[in-house]
């Protein structure tokens, strides 16, 4: 009896994998037949060298020291690992000669001979060009020994399952291949290294590749677990409306059906670029573009600018998609889970899935879908996942050029392989909308204009700091308001904090550790459910985060689509009057935090604000807008066009199909700051970080300046420590009275 884990035998998990492989290649069979057109083959063929990886993706467990291990463990010890040989690397020379079979008998699938072998090389561990992950084997010098009968068993049941979908199994001969590392690494060099520099043509290459590895880590995941695959969402427009009535017949709303702004998304088979104010219900107008692919067996992916909003989000779509699987991923996603759903119990073995979309419905930041582009991490599930699938991208305008760069380069690579997109915001200026109407040429403009004719909030310009106005925001808290001050900077939001102590502000803003956060989170949310009067203290992080309808603003001057953002937060439902908005000129602080690519940005905003009138509409604030940036064109910026080639210079050095081995490489970034940022724990939390298990020590991480961690790190048992001042009401802060000032 041949195994392939402790409990379970090899047929067993190959059958297991075939049947895993039906069905998601049932689910992805738009997108098979899309990459095969891009090939010039047809979806036999990619379905024939993609059954290959299955069958024959663990022939390498046949080897004795594998075996050997499988035994070892059974017996309830712990084996000696540097013993065993990586049964990948052993499984690589058979794909290899069943991938030259097919091509020589049914016609190449691709230019790069092998392209199965390189599936199978690289299903578990990272594939580099140095071979890294196998470095053990490389040591090795004598020749590799199999158990006996074991390839020979394990060809014959690869050909009875070609059989059973009847494909014809190639012709692979069953000697015992005793040294497969030096075929690997001859290969590396020759039929791969010949493609280095030469890949920038091979796109639909590189998307077989990724579909070929995605099918294999499903069927290998799924079949090893047992689990049925759930691919698509089940939703239609008539459930989600029962949903929707339902849900305000329990909270005493009235539901007059859709609004005629989500009933335009909803006819729209087509991308979509989405214009509408906040609380035009954007959210169900996605949803109801969105499950226009659903039928055809496409994902729903949710791509937002922060975590906040990605966190916000999920708690909807959940609800949305009651029963069935919302993932949920960015860098603190399990954390968020933790601290914020009832019973919730994370499996940390469906983290990677939700990484990489493998669920019907994903939320997520950008970052995720934008870090495929650079090979990194499973890229080949996140890309394969992403093509074809039915992707909103949220709050466009907050992303500066560069990543604005990835993600046009993003829309027009998966927009070749089926995916559909939907790019929405409140505000977006002519040459926003004109540009992504260059990446999206047949999209469909739709605008919310019942509501872009409206106003909601009275406006002035102070000509003071945002300082002058502490009588009035004290007035504003004692006459019952719910009170929002925004400012640009850390610094000035803790010092305006402080010294509004005596009314116990919410000092709100980017520099907390994740449970400090996350509890002022629910306490503001809390604030906008009660009658209560509250005061909120915040930096920009406010802009695109939580959903609470505020009385009145104070903001400092920020760019025209930033404050359109912030005013967004007053008089959200539009069901209140004597709402304000108060704007006061910019900080110099402010200048240097958002002036370093547009110099004079707040000074122009300040002009056009001082010229309006005091009720403006919708359509007026996306007017001030379009002045402000008035002949600005984003396709001109030096960091949008270097974004847009990063890509093909990254996947070039990589050889379109290697994983990236570089962790710090300073342009293979989704976004571009001013000035590093470091995650690092407070030292005040030394000893209690100390004993936590490593998962659990990520609450206790905040992001400070790469100069100021220099400064003041510490490191003990690899945990970087960091001196700060750190206070759970207003978060972290520097030491020296000469570093204060810069905590932007």
């Amino acid at each position: 009896m041949y195994l392939a884990k402790p409990k379970q035998t090899y047929d067993e998990h190959i059958y297991a994998a075939y049947a895993a492989w039906k069905e998601i290649t049932s689910a992805k069979h738009a997108l098979i037949d899309e990459i095969a057109e891009s090939l010039h083959v047809s979806s036999r063929r990619f379905l024939e060298s993609s059954l290959l990886t299955v069958v024959l993706h663990d022939i390498g467990k046949m080897c004795v020291p594998f075996q050997e291990m499988m035994q070892v463990v059974l017996s309830g010890k712990v084996p000696d690992y540097q013993n065993n040989y990586r049964h990948e690397l052993a499984s690589f020379p058979y794909v290899l000669l069943g991938s030259a079979g097919l091509d020589k008998r049914d016609g190449k699938l691709c230019p790069l001979q092998g392209l199965e072998g390189l599936v199978v090389l690289g299903h578990h561990k990272s594939l580099t060009g140095k071979l890294s992950s196998f470095e053990r084997e490389s040591q090795k010098q004598g020749k590799l020994s199999w158990a006996p009968g074991g390839v020979e068993h394990a060809l014959t049941l690869a050909s009875d399952i070609f059989a059973k979908e009847g494909f014809c199994f190639p012709s692979v001969p069953q000697n015992e291949t005793e040294f497969p590392f030096r075929l690997v690494s001859g290969y590396m060099v020759g039929a791969l290294g010949k493609l280095y520099g030469k890949v920038s043509e091979h796109e639909p290459d590189r998307m077989a590749f990724a579909l070929l590895k995605a099918i294999l880590h499903y069927a290998d995941w799924y079949g090893s677990a047992g689990e049925s695959i759930s691919y698509s969402p089940e939703m239609t427009a008539e459930s989600l409306e029962n949903d929707l009535r339902a849900r305000c017949a329990e909270q005493n709303k009235a539901f007059s059906g859709f609004s005629a702004f989500q009933k335009k998304c909803g006819d729209c088979k087509t991308d979509l670029i989405a214009v509408a104010p906040t609380g035009s219900g954007k959210t169900e107008g996605s949803l109801l573009w969105a499950q226009n692919g659903f039928s055809a067996g496409k994902k729903l992916i949710y791509l937002l600018p922060t975590m906040v909003t990605a966190n916000s989000l999920f708690l909807r779509l959940e609800a949305y998609f009651a029963g069935q699987k919302v993932g949920l991923t960015h860098s603190t996603a399990v954390l968020f889970k933790e601290s914020e759903l009832d019973n919730y119990l994370v499996d940390f073995g469906d983290v990677l899935r939700q990484k990489t979309f493998m669920y019907p419905v994903t939320v997520s930041t950008v970052d995720q879908l934008l870090f495929s582009g650079y090979n990194k991490g499973h890229w080949t599930l996140t890309e394969s996942n992403a093509a074809n699938s039915m992707i909103v991208i949220d709050e466009i305008h907050a992303y500066d050029p560069w990543t604005l760069g990835l993600i046009c380069s993003s829309i027009s690579h998966f927009s070749k392989f089926g995916a559909r997109f939907m790019i929405m915001s409140a505000t977006m200026p002519g040459y926003l909308k004109n540009l992504l109407g260059e990446y999206l040429p047949d999209a469909e403009i739709i605008e919310d204009t019942e509501l872009l004719a409206k106003s909601r909030n009275h406006f002035s310009v102070h000509q003071g700091l945002i300082e002058s106005a502490l009588p009035d925001i004290r007035k504003a808290v004692a006459s019952g308001k719910k009170v929002l001050v925004v400012v640009n900077s850390v610094f000035a939001c803790q010092e305006l904090a402080r010294v509004l102590e005596d009314l116990s502000p919410i000092c709100y803003h980017s520099k907390f550790i994740f449970d400090d956060r996350n509890k002022k989170e629910k306490f503001i949310l809390e604030q906008g459910r009660s009658q209560d009067p509250c005061l909120v203290v915040a930096t920009q992080v406010v802009e695109v985060s939580l959903d609470i309808d505020f009385d009145i603003l104070f903001t400092e001057c920020a760019p025209p689509d930033a404050l359109v953002q912030r005013a967004g937060r007053v008089n959200r439902a539009r069901r209140k009057s004597g709402t304000e908005v108060r704007i006061y000129r910019p900080s110099e602080t402010s200048k240097k935090i958002y002036e370093s690519l547009d110099a004079g940005l707040l000074e122009r905003t300040m002009s056009v604000v001082l010229g309006e009138k005091a009720d403006l509409t919708e359509a007026d604030l996306i007017s001030i807008v379009e002045r402000v940036y008035e002949g600005c064109s984003v396709s001109d910026n030096q960091d949008f066009r270097q974004a847009s080639d990063q890509y093909r210079k990254t996947q070039e050095k990589l050889m379109d199909v290697l994983d990236n081995p570089y962790s710090e490489e300073e342009e293979e970034v989704t976004r571009k700051v001013t000035y590093l940022q470091v995650p690092v724990i407070p030292l005040c939390f030394k000893e209690e970080v100390l004993a936590l298990i490593p998962r659990e020590r990520r609450r206790f991480e905040v992001k400070m300046p790469q100069w100021y961690v220099k400064k003041h790190r510490s490191e003990t048992d690899g945990i970087l420590f960091c001196d700060m001042e750190y206070d759970e009401m207003y978060g972290a802060g520097y030491l020296d009275e000469s570093e204060i000032q810069l905590l932007v």
